[in-house]
């Protein structure tokens, strides 16, 4: 299940659900942001948390290895990513498909297992706040150049943006947009998929998210162990992705 991917938040004993949690747009990151949070992913704390991260996955594929004998090391630069905006979403004249929401940057173990990073803007500066398995966070926006690259998360989807057009880069994707659609085109389709969703909604106010009522939705067993395609457990924490997603960097964070 796309919506499920390995991501584990370092948020201990606290619950990241990741939806319209927000009205505005994260900021474009400048060089010294790019600076603080290479520092923040280089910090020791980083890397032991990413050494826990890579021994979990050891365990769960029946591999007995001491975290700190994985030796976390980063082979990747921060690449921008970016998400769907809610202000776009509701219609807003001339808002831009999508705002920055995270960097990412990937990593490997000792074993040549790898991961990706998300630092996140956090009020007291950036932070390392996610781990995943995944790698679509930094496989599409380095092959694409200048170009913005941005999620929709509902459904795993993943675009650019180029002369005016929103243009898939992965199957759910394209099943959205085909070959491609003028940026008002899609703007009408994410209106109608999302607009009564947003903060405020009644859709939100009845505790819903993304179709999925969260109390009674089961988690779904993992299908091959140690892949990371199912919710992690990791020091108490839970990363949950719902249908309405990441929305420009604002996460709403609920206690467990």
């Amino acid at each position: 299940m796309n919506l499920y991917r390995g991501l584990v938040t370092l948020l201990a004993g606290s619950a990241l659900v990741l939806g319209f949690g927000g009205t505005a747009s994260a900021s474009e990151p400048s060089g010294t942001d790019v600076t603080a949070a290479e520092q923040v992913l280089a910090s020791p704390d980083t890397t032991a948390k990413l050494s826990s991260f890579f021994g979990q996955l050891d365990q769960r594929s029946g591999v007995a290895r001491a975290d700190a004998e994985q030796a976390p090391r980063v082979t990747g630069e921060p690449l921008r990513v970016y998400s769907l905006d809610p202000a776009f979403v509701a219609g807003t004249p001339d808002a831009q498909p999508a705002a920055f929401a995270y960097f990412a940057v990937r990593t490997q173990a000792s074993t040549g297992r790898q991961a990706t990073v998300w630092l996140t803007p956090e009020a007291s500066g950036w932070a390392a706040t996610n781990f995943t398995t995944g790698t679509e966070e930094v496989t599409y926006p380095a092959q694409a150049g200048a170009d913005v690259v941005f999620t929709e998360p509902q459904v795993n989807a993943w675009y650019r943006i180029r002369d005016g057009r929103v243009l898939p880069l992965n199957d759910p994707a394209r099943t959205r947009v085909g070959d491609g659609v003028a940026v008002p085109a899609y703007q009408q389709l994410v209106h109608r998929l999302y607009g009564d969703k947003l903060p405020g909604s009644a859709y939100r106010a009845q505790g819903k998210l993304g179709g999925y009522d969260l109390a009674a939705t089961p988690v779904p067993a993992p299908s091959v162990p140690g892949t990371g395609s199912w919710p992690f457990v990791a020091g108490g924490a839970l990363l949950a992705l719902g249908l309405i997603g990441w929305a420009t960097g604002k996460a709403t964070r609920a206690r467990r």
